[in-house]
């Protein structure tokens, strides 16, 4: 993957999540990360980066250039999100996640996603 397009589209794909996803979790527009993905726009804010990388489980040195560090930092030394951190509940949900062998994980995010657009179609049309 020689291009920061190929690698974001790429990560986001073994992450599991759609375009749509990434952009609900960033709190950004779908047809941002769209165009992350078609290289239409390489200006990504430094903070919507950081984020980006640490939601899709990569290393942003890795994401902005494709090679790895010889060292890689902790956490820490990465800045804080422009969102909150992983609510108890979230972390709990994560960790039995990662329980699941891959496939039943692949239709349970399937479920998860259905059931929000599920929820957003809903608020959308009102109670």
């Amino acid at each position: 993957m020689n291009t920061l397009t190929e690698r974001i589209r790429a990560a986001r794909e073994e992450a599991g999540l759609s375009q749509t996803d990434v952009a609900r979790a960033l709190r950004i527009s779908a047809s941002a990360v769209n165009q992350w993905e078609h290289g239409f726009s390489k200006n990504i804010k430094l903070p919507t980066f950081f984020a980006l990388a640490r939601l899709l489980g990569q290393d942003p040195h890795w994401l902005a250039t494709g090679k790895a560090l010889s060292h890689v930092r902790g956490t820490a030394a990465m800045p804080a999100p422009d969102f909150p951190g992983p609510t108890g509940e979230e972390r709990a949900l994560l960790h039995y996640v990662r329980q699941l062998p891959t496939t039943l994980r692949r239709v349970l995010l399937q479920f998860v996603r259905g059931l929000c657009n599920v929820h957003v179609s809903f608020e959308k049309g009102g109670r």
